[in-house]
């Protein structure tokens, strides 16, 4: 064999090891960027545990939920994260979507169901409110677009009273055909979503109806979904418009939606995404008190604040630094 046809040979023999090598480099690199990703986040979550372990061993009867990530569902933090609780006001996002799925090309027209349902006796959306709650709902929210019917229900935007605030979320209840109908509603766009049901419109007695119940991680689940922003969607655009929304200059702009129930079981809900130019960390953050009995809510309220807001300042860390590592 000649020396030219020599080294075409050896060419040819070495581009596989080449691309072999090419491709052992790629795979180091990969491991060691998980590698890095992993310790970071081991590293940052340990102090939510710490505090967890404190608040959980110090006798109170008041227990906890997190699930702490990214919007495409890796889970940086769980804890209890698949225990049922209920859902409070919570929930309301997932009404959301599902009202803006059927509305978004009718958002700031009138809405045409609202004033039937509100002036029917029998609705099941302010039926079992008093005639002073009825009389609140009726005045505040006749009249409202579809938008400002959400904008109510999420953050009393249009209203006044507490009844209105529940009433706005009933009427959407009633509408998109009752509490089981909505729930497979749901159930259908988010089939992971396990633990999440609405079974009982606002303010109805919760000793004689099942109640709204989800866990930490359906929650994350329905908030990952309007934390994306790898792409445009009208829907999930106007819902996360809806939200509650603080802006941070260096923490990012914060979408949230919480819940409380004062009444037994007592519940306290912080959950939404800090997003820092389209990179954001999901957080849900729960506690509650099962036992029966006159507790003190304050309690529920103020473990519950301290513990969020180390579980969201510690997600607004490691979504920091894993852009960093980029």
């Amino acid at each position: 064999m000649n020396k030219v046809n020599m080294n075409k040979l050896n060419t040819r023999m070495s581009l596989p090891a080449l691309f072999m090598g090419v491709y052992a480099l790629g795979l180091t690199s990969c491991s060691s960027h998980v590698d890095s990703s992993k310790s970071i986040i081991e590293s940052e979550t340990s102090n939510i545990e710490h505090v967890v372990a404190q608040l959980e061993n110090n006798g109170s009867d008041i227990q906890y939920s997190i699930w702490l990530g990214s919007p495409d569902g890796e889970a940086w933090h769980r804890h209890n994260a698949d225990i049922v609780r209920p859902a409070a006001s919570a929930i309301k996002t997932a009404i959301l979507i599902e009202f803006f799925s059927e509305q978004i090309n009718s958002l700031d027209m009138p809405f045409p169901e609202l004033n039937g349902i509100l002036d029917n006796p029998l609705s099941p959306a302010i039926g079992h409110f008093d005639l002073e709650q009825q009389a609140a709902a009726r005045s505040e929210l006749r009249g409202l677009t579809a938008r400002q019917l959400a904008e109510a229900m999420i953050h009393k935007e249009h209203i006044e009273t507490n009844a209105a605030y529940n009433a706005a979320a009933n009427v959407i209840i009633e509408y998109l055909g009752g509490p089981t109908t909505l729930t497979e509603r749901v159930r259908r766009r988010f089939p992971h979503a396990d633990g999440l049901q609405i079974a009982r419109y606002m303010l109805a007695d919760r000793q004689k109806n099942a109640d709204n119940l989800l866990t930490a991680e359906s929650l994350s689940i329905v908030l990952s979904f309007l934390a994306q922003t790898t792409t445009d969607e009208p829907m999930r655009d106007a819902a996360r418009a809806v939200l509650l929304l603080e802006k941070d200059a260096s923490r990012g702009d914060h979408f949230y939606k919480g819940g409380t129930l004062t009444s037994e079981p007592q519940v306290r809900i912080e959950a939404g995404w800090w997003d820092h130019q389209g990179v954001a960390c999901v957080y849900v953050v729960i506690a509650t008190r099962p036992v029966k009995g006159e507790k003190d809510f304050d309690e529920v309220r103020t473990s519950l604040g301290e513990l969020s807001k180390i579980v969201q300042d510690t997600g607004i860390r490691i979504r920091n630094a894993l852009q960093a590592s980029q």
